[in-house]
Order: structure tokens, then C-alpha cells, then sequence
């Protein structure tokens, strides 16, 4: 069986966070230890120096003893050095040189004293001969001049020497003073490293205490974190089962710090997550109905649309067919107004000759001349009356349609006259007037009745042709349709005209007027009918209007009925991503 390996996953938080950890607290170890060592060694080193110094000038205190002998003559100069030298390097051994470590002036064993005068030679020194000049005197000259100097931290020189022990090229800091009685320049000399030897240990002691703390603190910080690491890791895995479509709801830890504030957050975030993809899929299969509805009342009123627009093709076509008619009626009036002159002119004529019938009746026989004459005239005139109702009789076929319009109006005249008298009656004493008008134009019209015989006949072929005329507008009411009340009502009269134009035909100046005013309602007429064909020509064009209108309408009903498929397509897209959620 193979040992479990359990490798180790570096992109996990809590490997990343362990591993983070041991960096800072190695890195602030290791500071602490290397500033704390740094300041450690520069202190003894401070130290080490004051302690040269000091020694340094306890060698004077010698060198003061032993010069005073030789002042008081006790010793002599030579022999006071010599003794000074025993005393500050040591017992002289067989080999000539001193034991300095048995001299009292040493520091930490490897320290000595030396001395050097003005040349360089050496004059204390535990191995070198006195008056020895080595061929580098470069250390020997730093030192001297060291000694010159006025401030104490300038006396001290650092140099590299040779051991001659071990052969090993090590730091020396050196610290001299002048001894002006003998010239001399006297000071102490030691290996740099001697001054924080014992640091040694202590680094040794602070690497175990920071590796020991680095464990320490390793173990409080997992023990510590653990748990919040537990909870990221199960918040990581909802997030798992989110992003595969698994929405259900956690009951994570619920902490006040940031992590169990994200643990609650994401409680809050599953629960208010599967609310809305439950209201998503409510929503859309409402907009698969909405969007149904929507295309099934796009097609019926798409088809709708179609019937409006062949009902507006109809208008169309029936509003063509009115401007048509209504230029064949213009025609019409036209030729009416031309006939209606040419009555007028006969009417003139017929008046004319009443006139003298009249006169002739009331003269008698006394001028029975002057009758025959005016038989005569009247001959002319019947003759030019039979010529004119030839020329009526030859364009008959025109008067019939202006006969209606007088039949027409002959029956307002008498709608008039008949209000006239009602208006006569009601006004009472005001009305007397107009009742007297009445009665006299009853007498002119008995009076002229035998003399318009033959404009009776002349009348009644014309009224023969106005029925025809009538006919032909009742065609155009049954093709245009627009036929109004008016119409009918003026219908109405030309009928009663007909009925009635037997008791007025004698009236001939009653007739004149009315044919001066079929005149001018004709030229009316003919400006109804020019207003008519604009009307017609404006509601064409509205239809046309109306009809690009519907044309506009049915493009835009056909983009929603589309808009409603690309809907439907898009709500099937969303419920196959929310099929990949599971509730």
C-alpha cells in the first residue's frame, strides 16, 4: 500500500495566508535579531574602545613611576625603559621576547601594549625587537599620526593585520597617545572581533528564540484562523455550487467580523438568488403568454387593417365616381343656363304682345285699325314665338334638365308666395299690403291665361323634358350616394312646380321673375357644384393620405407581430439558462 501524500494546494487562501504569515514574522525576526545583534556589537565595540582608552592611560601612570626614578637618579634612562617595557609587555622570556599575556596591561587575553617613537622603530612590543623598523611602516605611521590628533575619537585607527599565529588577515583598531618625556608613542592594540567575541552566543540564542517564536506564533495564528478559514472554504464551495447552477440556501456562521459579515451576506444573497430566479421564471412564462396575446392581436389587426384599407379603396373609388357625376351635372347646368336665357328672351315677348292684347280688349272697335295692325304684330310675333319654340323644341334636349331647376324654383315661388300670405295673415294690419300684392298678381294672371295658351303647350313640353332632367339626377344621387336632404326636398318641388306651373302660366311677369331667379339659383347651383368637385378632389386626396396612412400601419403591426416572435424566441433563451439553475 503506498503512504498517503497530501500535496499541497499553494492557491488555497489559508496555504497562501500560513505562508504569508511565516514571511513577516521570519522578516521581523530576522530584523529584530540582525538590529539587536548591529546594536549589540556597535555597543561593545563602544565599550571595547573605552576600555582602550583607559588601559591606554593606565600605562602612563607607569611610564610617569618609572620616569620619576629616573629623575630622583634611581634609574637610569635606558634601564627606566627597559623596566617599563617588562612592565607593559611582560617578563622578558630565553628568546628575548615578552609573556605579554602575563603582563597587567592586557585586553581579553589577545590586547597588548605598544610603543613606537618618532621614526617608527619599535620601542614596546611583546615580539619585536626595540629599534625595529619593518619595510611597511604604513600601520606604524597611521598610528603615530593618530596619536597627534587633538580629539580622543580620532586617536583611534583601524587597520588590517596579519595573525601570526593562525596566518589570518583580521580587523585592528588601534589607540596611541604621546608620551612627550620619552618621545614616545604608547597605546593599545586589539583585534576588532575580540571586542564582541561573546556575541557569538547570543546570536545563537536569538536564532532559537525566533525560530521558537516563529513556531509559536505559527500555532497560535492557525489556531486562531482556523475557523475562519473553515468558514471561507464553505463559502467557496456554495460559490461552486452557484456557478453549477445549485441554488439553495446556506446557513453559514454568522460572525461579526469581516468574514462572518460575508458568511451572512451570502445567507442573505442564496435566499434573495432563488426568490428571483423563481420570480424570473413566473415572469417569463407570463411574457410567453403576453407575448402570444400580443402576436395573435397583431394578426387580427393586421387583418383588420386590410378591410379598412379596401373599405378606403371603395371611398376611394366611389369618391372618383362622384367627382364624375358631379362634372356631368355642371355640364348639365350649364346647358340649363343657356336655355333658361333663351326662355326669358320668349317670355319678354310674350309679355309684350299681352300687353297689347290687353290694350287692344279695352279700345274695342274704335281701333279696329290699329287691331288689325297689332293682329298683325301679333301675327309676327306668333310667328317669331313658333320660331322661338322651334329653337326651344330644337334643343329640348337641354331644357329638360334646366325645367327641373325651374320646376324647382317655381315651387319655392309658390312655397314663397304661400308664406307670404300666411306671413300676410299673421301680421294682420302689417300683412294688408302684401295681401292686396296677392290679389292683384291673381288678376294679372287671369288676365294673361288666354294669351299664353301656346306658352302652356310650350311649358308643358318643357316639363316633359324636366322629367327626364329628374330622372338623370336621380341616376346621379343613386351613383354618388351624397345626396342630401336638400336634393330631395328641391325634388319635391320640382314635382309640386310640375303640378302646379298650369295655374301661374298666365302670370308672365310672376314667370319673369322666377326666371330671373332660376337664374341666379343656377349660377348658385354651379358654384355648389364647383365647391362639390374641390370638396371631392380634397377627400380623394385625404383618402389617399388615409390609405398611405394604413399602408404605414400595417408595416408597423407587422414589426410588432415580429417584435412578439424575436420575444417569444428570447423568453424560450431565458428559461433553458434558468432550467440550468435548480432551485
Amino acid at each position: 500500500m503506498k503512504p498517503f501524500k497530501k500535496r499541497i494546494n499553494w492557491h488555497s487562501i489559508s496555504t497562501q495566508m500560513l505562508t504569508l504569515l511565516s514571511v513577516i514574522i521570519v522578516f521581523a525576526v530576522s530584523i529584530t535579531g540582525v538590529t539587536s545583534y548591529s546594536i549589540a556589537k556597535q555597543q561593545l565595540i563602544e565599550a571595547g574602545k573605552q576600555e582602550m582608552y583607559h588601559v591606554t592611560k593606565s600605562t602612563f601612570s607607569v611610564l610617569e613611576a618609572v620616569n620619576d626614578q629616573v629623575e630622583t637618579g634611581a634609574l637610569t634612562l635606558e634601564d627606566a625603559k627597559q623596566k617599563a617595557r617588562e612592565l607593559l609587555s611582560g617578563p622578558v622570556l630565553e628568546d628575548g621576547t615578552h609573556d605579554f599575556k602575563k603582563s597587567n596591561f592586557l585586553y581579553k587575553g589577545e590586547g597588548y601594549i605598544l610603543g613606537y617613537d618618532a621614526a617608527f622603530s619599535s620601542q614596546v612590543h611583546p615580539s619585536n625587537p626595540v629599534g625595529d623598523i619593518p619595510e611597511d611602516t604604513t600601520n606604524r605611521e597611521r598610528m603615530v599620526n593618530g596619536a597627534k590628533e587633538q580629539t580622543i575619537e580620532e586617536r583611534y585607527v583601524y587597520f588590517e593585520d596579519k595573525n601570526e599565529e593562525t596566518g589570518e588577515i583580521r580587523s585592528k583598531i588601534s589607540y596611541m597617545e604621546h608620551y612627550e618625556p620619552w618621545d614616545w608613542y604608547i597605546g593599545l592594540t586589539v583585534y576588532e572581533d575580540e571586542f564582541y567575541s561573546g556575541l557569538d552566543v547570543v546570536k545563537g540564542i536569538i536564532t532559537i528564540v525566533a525560530i521558537f517564536i516563529i513556531f509559536i506564533s505559527f500555532i497560535i495564528f492557525y489556531l486562531v484562523i482556523r475557523k475562519k478559514l473553515v468558514l471561507l472554504k464553505e463559502v467557496t464551495e456554495a460559490s461552486k455550487d452557484i456557478a453549477k447552477g445549485i441554488i439553495q440556501n446556506t446557513n453559514l456562521r454568522e460572525t461579526k467580523d469581516e468574514i462572518g459579515q460575508l458568511a451572512k451576506s451570502y445567507n442573505i444573497m442564496t435566499k434573495q438568488l432563488g426568490k428571483f430566479i423563481s420570480q424570473v421564471k413566473n415572469t417569463g412564462d407570463h411574457l410567453l403568454d403576453s407575448a402570444s396575446s400580443l402576436s395573435a392581436v397583431s394578426e387580427q389587426t393586421l387583418a383588420s387593417s386590410d378591410e379598412v384599407g379596401n373599405a378606403i379603396t371603395e371611398i376611394a373609388t366611389g369618391t372618383q365616381e362622384q367627382a364624375n357625376d358631379l362634372e356631368n351635372i355642371n355640364n348639365s347646368v350649364d346647358g340649363l343656363t343657356k336655355s333658361i336665357d333663351s326662355m326669358n328672351e320668349q317670355s319678354e315677348v310674350i309679355k309684350k304682345v299681352t300687353a297689347e292684347s290687353q290694350q287692344l280688349s279695352l279700345e274695342g272697335t274704335e281701333i279696329v285699325a290699329s287691331l288689325r295692325k297689332s293682329n298683325q304684330d301679333t301675327l309676327v310675333a306668333s310667328e317669331q314665338i313658333s320660331a322661338g319654340i322651334k329653337n326651344l323644341n330644337e334643343k329640348s334636349q337641354e331644357i329638360h334638365r334646366i325645367m327641373e331647376t325651374i320646376e324647382s324654383i317655381a315651387a319655392e315661388t309658390n312655397l314663397l308666395a304661400l308664406n307670404a300670405s300666411i306671413e300676410a295673415a299673421r301680421a294682420g294690419e302689417h300683412g294688408k299690403g302684401f295681401a292686396v300684392v296677392a290679389d292683384e298678381i291673381r288678376k294679372l294672371a287671369e288676365q294673361s291665361k288666354n294669351a299664353t295658351h301656346q306658352v302652356q303647350e310650350v311649358v308643358t313640353m318643357i316639363s316633359s323634358e324636366t322629367e327626364k332632367t329628374v330622372e338623370t339626377v336621380e341616376e346621379t344621387v343613386a351613383t354618388t350616394n351624397r345626396l342630401n336632404k336638400d336634393v330631395i326636398h328641391t325634388e319635391d318641388k320640382f314635382k309640386q312646380l310640375s303640378s302646379s306651373i298650369s295655374e301661374t302660366v298666365s302670370a308672365l311677369d310672376v314667370l319673369n321673375g322666377d326666371i330671373k331667379e332660376i337664374t341666379d339659383k343656377t349660377m348658385s347651383i354651379s358654384d355648389d357644384i364647383q365647391s362639390a368637385s374641390g370638396v371631392s378632389e380634397e377627400t380623394a386626396a385625404s383618402v389617399e393620405e388615409i390609405s398611405s396612412s394604413i399602408d404605414e400601419q400595417n408595416q408597423a403591426i407587422t414589426n410588432v407581430a415580429k417584435s412578439a416572435e424575436q420575444l417569444n424566441d428570447l423568453n424560450k433563451q431565458l428559461n433553458e439558462m434558468l432550467d440550468n439553475y435548480k432551485l
